[in-house]
């Protein structure tokens, strides 16, 4: 349920960087900053957000990294990356309608990296990136360029009733990566 007040925001203008090489296990791909990450200038900064618990608790991680290591996931094959940013918000329906021009620059973008994986944070964020519904959680039968796609419960605070199934999804995908 969103407040009166939340539904009057606009995104803020700022920009989060991309943690991105080639060739990674798995590219996180999230709609845009909070505003905590935003204040902070790193990924998943929300003192509520469970993204960084979920990588540790599923085994990405060694320990759980704090927001301002958003960097060091390069060593453990992972990166992240957003479709806006150059936004900040308190909801990704706050968000503007992705343009094509939009999802082109965000699929050009994972294209040049390749990794094996990407991992949508939420069937809203897979849809804003593809254009498409997604019906289910998991591994998608689409794949973009050679990389498997993958959609999981948004690490979000708003998603903790999916509390358990979030965290089976994270084991998914890391028993998927780590597979041969």
């Amino acid at each position: 349920m969103s407040t009166q007040n939340e539904e009057q925001e606009s995104p803020q203008t700022v920009y989060i960087h991309d943690v991105l090489a080639p060739h990674l296990d798995v590219i996180f791909v999230g709609a845009a900053a909070s505003h905590s990450s935003a204040r902070a200038g790193h990924c998943y900064a929300g003192p509520t957000n469970k993204f960084w618990l979920l990588l540790f608790q599923s085994g990405f991680t060694p320990r759980k990294l704090r927001p301002e290591e958003d960097g060091d996931v390069l060593q453990y094959g992972i990166g992240l990356t957003c479709l806006y940013p150059h936004l900040a918000t308190s909801a990704n329906h706050l968000l503007p309608a992705p343009t094509a021009d939009r999802r082109r620059q965000l699929q050009e973008k994972l294209l040049q990296f390749q990794p094996r994986f990407l991992c949508f944070n939420g069937k809203d964020v897979y849809q804003m990136a593809t254009g498409k519904v997604c019906t289910d959680w998991g591994e998608q039968e689409e794949r973009i360029g050679a990389s498997r796609v993958f959609v999981v419960h948004s690490s979000s605070a708003r998603a903790d009733h999916w509390g358990a199934e979030r965290l089976a999804l994270y084991r998914e995908l890391y028993a998927l990566v780590h597979s041969k």
